[in-house]
């Protein structure tokens, strides 16, 4: 229980955003929805399915640069809101179209509107938390959050997708009605900072009045904010990285395990569900004097460690190796995740942090829709194994970007008589 006093002192709003958030990921399967439905209730092929989920990430990409850009224009909280509520009324309203291809096209459009949701999520976070030790703790129990209600959600939905579709549509459509009453009722924008500030009547108009002119052009700011596009950009190689558990790892299980591929790597994912649950309190003690920088240097070194192990199967087939790979590449993603957002936490004003986050989960969209392509292309002109040591090549590189960025920041710091950066005139 001592663990878990490493999220005592967060605010009341931010542990009512992050129970939001794991309520409202108990329905965030819809990738997984849109093949089922498409295939199991309509009797689609796998081919004609596979087009509309690449239309669902497709359209994600976009979905999370307007979310950024309107979480900065009109609030976090209101995009979240809406968002949300957009997302529970077509998903409803597909138990209405149920066995029509009209579901099919709903359901791309659900998944728009949550990716709008996703930088609003981060840049609110960021908003209510004012330290970077209290955003960590944050980020890692809405990570925590988050991964429960997806471990949750999709094993209680098997029970009813096959027979009982529309009692699917109708649940997850609630969960994100009850997720969205909760933030609308107890999430509170601006309290904290009321509390906290000592800055006169006059100030406090003059930051209104700047926080209600059109956000500035996101490429003049990155082109001001070079270390932090140079993060944005290498970040690529997070996504491309970790995005090998669910399409290079599956594909090594069939060609290791044979017909007993499919089941093993549902333990797999058994497992990394498992440790995420165990571990992630645990890491967050242990790492919460690493900044933000070294904290996903390390997690890239685990990636690389644990993916890498992978090669040994090709002279040792043994599901041992693939079990405790598994929790090493599992230590990588807790600590890469939940750190990926501090680092443009501390450098971007809060007048800014959506489209800063929109733009880096815009990244991880293309790393996502890359990453089994450019991998499917080094399996094919090579054997299965050697693809991991590939992955660790990429994860000890994406560790140093890390360290040499960590490198860049303390010299800098020094030069400037260890006084901290004013990074809001950067902006």
């Amino acid at each position: 229980m001592s663990l878990f006093k490493t999220y005592a002192g967060l605010s009341r709003d931010i542990y009512y955003l992050c129970l939001a958030r794991t309520i409202n990921s108990t329905g965030d399967f819809v990738f997984s929805l849109i093949t089922l439905v498409l295939t199991l209730q309509m009797g689609m092929n796998v081919v004609s399915a596979g087009i509309f989920v690449s239309m669902a990430a497709l359209i994600s990409g976009p979905g999370v640069l307007l979310g950024g850009y309107l979480s900065d224009l009109m609030g976090k909280k209101t995009i979240i809101v809406i968002g949300q509520l957009l997302s529970a009324i077509l998903i409803i309203s597909c138990s209405f179209w149920s066995g029509t291809i009209t579901v099919g096209y709903l359901l791309i459009a659900v998944m728009f509107f949550i990716s709008i949701t996703r930088p609003a999520y981060n840049a609110l976070i960021i908003q209510l938390c004012t330290e970077e030790k209290e955003r960590k703790s944050a980020f890692s129990l809405m990570y925590l959050g988050a991964n429960l209600g997806i471990a949750i959600g999709p094993l209680i939905a098997g029970f009813f997708i096959k027979d009982h579709v529309n009692i699917v549509f109708i649940s997850i459509g609630t969960v994100f009605l009850i997720s969205t009453f909760i933030i609308i009722n107890q999430v509170k924008i601006g309290t904290r900072k009321e509390l906290a500030s000592t800055s006169s009547e006059h100030a406090g108009q003059q930051e209104q009045q700047r926080s209600s002119q059109p956000p500035s052009p996101l490429f003049r700011l990155l082109l001001k904010n070079p270390l932090v596009a140079f993060f944005i950009v290498v970040s690529f190689l997070n996504y491309f990285i970790y995005m090998q558990y669910s399409f290079s790892l599956p594909l090594q299980m069939n060609h290791s395990f044979g017909e007993n591929g499919a089941a093993y790597y549902g333990s797999v994912m058994t497992i990394n569900a498992i440790s995420v649950i165990i571990l992630t309190t645990v890491i967050l003690s242990a790492t919460r004097k690493f900044t933000a920088l070294n904290s996903i240097a390390t997690g890239a070194l685990f990636y690389g460690i644990g993916f890498g192990a992978l090669n040994l199967l090709g002279t040792f087939p043994h599901f041992s190796i693939v079990a405790l790979s598994t929790v090493l590449w599992t230590i990588g993603e807790i600590l890469v995740q939940t750190n990926i957002n501090l680092y443009i936490a501390s450098r971007v004003p809060d007048t800014h942090q959506g489209r800063f986050n929109g733009l880096l989960l815009f990244v991880g969209c293309l790393g996502y829709t890359l990453s089994p392509y450019l991998t499917g292309i080094f399996i094919k002109s090579m054997d299965m194994e050697s693809v991991w040591i590939i992955i660790l090549a990429v994860s000890l590189f994406y560790a140093l970007s890390m360290i040499i960025l960590w490198y860049i920041e303390k010299s800098s710091t020094r030069r400037n008589e260890m006084k901290p950066l004013d990074h809001s005139k950067s902006i």
